[in-house]
């Protein structure tokens, strides 16, 4: 612990200063720096690396199985049981997923659509848009002759 700690009091007694706000900047691989360094990342990401870990973790617990299954099918009464603990095993995760889908958080652009939904009936609503409009030109009538 001792040599740790000494280690590092060399190191801040060597190193140089930064005392260029350039130093203190993130480096962005000689590109100019755009907004900050430290911003919040949208849920959706964090909820797609999830189920992303889950599904790998489970084929990581499936290969060592499957060496097992092929075994405890030469054994008699085993196999089948092995079998059916595999697919419940594989069956629960399949429900945890359906329940992540149905709910709509793999959907990466769910927040993009309701915004525009509820625009679109705002804009209904204060008599902006007809009713019926399913046109999708954006330009006025007269730029689009």
């Amino acid at each position: 612990m001792a040599f740790v700690f000494i280690n590092m009091v060399i190191g801040s007694l060597i190193r140089p200063s930064r005392s260029t706000s350039d130093g203190l900047e993130p480096y962005e691989c000689g590109e100019e720096v755009i907004g900050e360094a430290w911003f919040r990342f949208d849920i959706r990401y964090y909820t797609v690396a999830l189920v992303y870990i889950v599904f790998a973790v489970e084929i990581a617990f499936l290969f060592p199985w499957a060496k097992v299954l092929t075994r405890a099918f030469a054994e008699e009464g085993i196999g089948g049981v092995a079998l059916l603990e595999g697919f419940l095993f594989v069956g629960i995760l399949l429900l945890g997923l359906a329940y992540v889908w149905v709910k709509g958080d793999l959907n990466w652009v769910k927040a993009f659509q309701l915004e525009f939904e509820q625009r679109k009936r705002l804009q209904q609503s204060l008599g902006q848009l007809p009713a019926k409009s399913r046109t999708t030109n954006t330009l006025p009538e007269d730029a689009t002759s």
